[in-house]
């Protein structure tokens, strides 16, 4: 079925990642013939995020973790967004370029958090986000003796990681009282943490840092107990915020990424819609508030979910229902989550491996549930387990989502913890 009709021939792409090349692919599936035009901002062609804070780390070069961007497109890197004229439909760049569109997929993603007073682009201080930011820590970490990593989520804890692999002391420092609270919930996230106290990272949870300073030795972290933290390199992983500063539509609505309806249409501006972290819609899945998906697979699903949205016309589109997923190896933990884990009213968490010193390498499998309904499975060291939970969640659908029995899955297991 080919897609171009006389009032839908250029479409605009604004954005380089993960959700963009979906989108331009899924574009070329559904065999639209019209012109593709993709801004995006990074001076480089379409690469894998998540190597930021692993791969490109200890080695690998751009080349090996590029995108493929074989969908036919005119790609035109360093064009950032700077303005929207909504009703004549042009997108500005801040080169001054300016780009008529017929639709526009808005899939800008997000930009690092940069607390108030800290030096951004001082030597030695990384807000891990972008390939430049891991090239720049990359050269970085071979002269450096401590590194202090500020976030303990999912991305501070890999580049943690990283760094006990190369041999550096680590300090880590976060606001909870243990890491990864977000990516695994807070049961979980202390198992975590136990391992990686037990592979030689320093601990200061439940510390903030007061004040970031240079020093004869490099960085000087003053924490709010008063004491402080010495490094050679600071890395900085506090989170994101949805790249929306540009849209200037009038009628939109920006706060925390844009408003969308459940098909990813952006509210309140004609033929606009938004995929990746930059989207904020009721998905499926939660069947509650609109909300934002931030993850790599998802980015990926929203693309798809855009582009099909926007060929739909004015036509009912399918609702976008996106099921997080996501993985990561860490310290011997093969940690693997599905579904949603905040709001969860219960969690309960079975040990493997009962007796085991080290819990969470022994393996750990955790229902996240609300309302007597399983909503999320996080599960560390447990990939079979796994497997078979995620399939369960899957197959009933967000219309029916299923309560996960655990000792379906764990025979022997021992309750190792039930939290309200």
């Amino acid at each position: 079925m080919r897609h171009r009709t006389s009032d839908l021939d250029r479409i605009v792409v604004v954005g380089g990642g993960r959700a963009a090349v979906a989108a331009v692919e899924e574009l070329e599936r559904l065999g639209f013939t019209g012109a593709v035009t993709v801004l995006a901002g990074e001076p480089h062609s379409p690469y894998h995020r998540p190597a930021c804070s692993k791969g490109l780390l200890t080695g690998q070069r751009h080349g090996d973790v590029r995108l493929s961007t074989a969908a036919p497109a005119r790609w035109l890197t360093g064009r950032v967004a700077a303005e929207l004229d909504a009703r004549r439909q042009i997108v500005y760049a801040q080169t001054g370029e300016m780009y008529e569109y017929d639709a526009l997929v808005v899939a800008t993603g997000a930009s690092p958090v940069v607390p108030d007073g800290w030096p951004a682009g001082e030597p030695g201080l990384h807000f891990l986000h972008g390939i430049d930011d891991a090239l720049g820590l990359a050269a970085d970490l071979r002269r450096a003796r401590r590194v202090a990593v500020v976030g303990a989520g999912l991305t501070g804890c890999e580049a943690a990681h990283v760094v006990r692999s190369m041999a550096r002391e680590c300090v880590m420092i976060d606001s909870n009282a243990q890491v990864m609270t977000r990516a695994v919930g807070s049961v979980t996230g202390g198992l975590i943490a136990d391992t990686m106290r037990h592979e030689g990272v320093r601990m200061r949870l439940g510390r903030r840092v007061g004040h970031l300073s240079r020093s004869r030795r490099g960085w000087r972290l003053d924490l709010d107990d008063g004491s402080h933290v010495d490094a050679d390199v600071v890395i900085a992983t506090l989170g994101e915020r949805p790249d929306t500063g540009w849209f200037t539509a009038r009628h939109a609505d920006t706060g925390d990424g844009l408003l969308c309806d459940e098909s990813l249409r952006v509210q309140g501006v004609d033929r606009v819609v938004a995929a990746g972290a930059v989207a904020r819609w009721p998905n499926a899945w939660y069947a509650d508030q609109p909300g934002r998906v931030d993850q790599w697979i998802a980015a990926m699903e929203q693309g798809q979910a855009a582009a099909r949205t926007l060929l739909s016309g004015s036509r009912a589109a399918p609702a976008a229902a996106v099921l997080p997923r996501y993985w990561s190896d860490l310290f011997g933990l093969r940690i693997q989550v599905i579904g949603r884990l905040d709001q969860a009213e219960e969690v309960a968490v079975s040990e493997l491996r009962p007796g085991r010193r080290d819990i969470a390498r022994g393996g750990v499998l955790a229902a996240h549930r609300r309302g007597g309904v399983t909503t999320g499975v996080v599960a560390v060291n447990a990939p079979r387990q796994f497997t078979t939970l995620a399939r369960a969640m899957r197959e009933a659908g967000a219309a029916a989502r299923p309560v996960v029995s655990l000792p379906a899955v764990v025979p022997n297991q021992r309750r190792l913890s039930l939290v309200g």
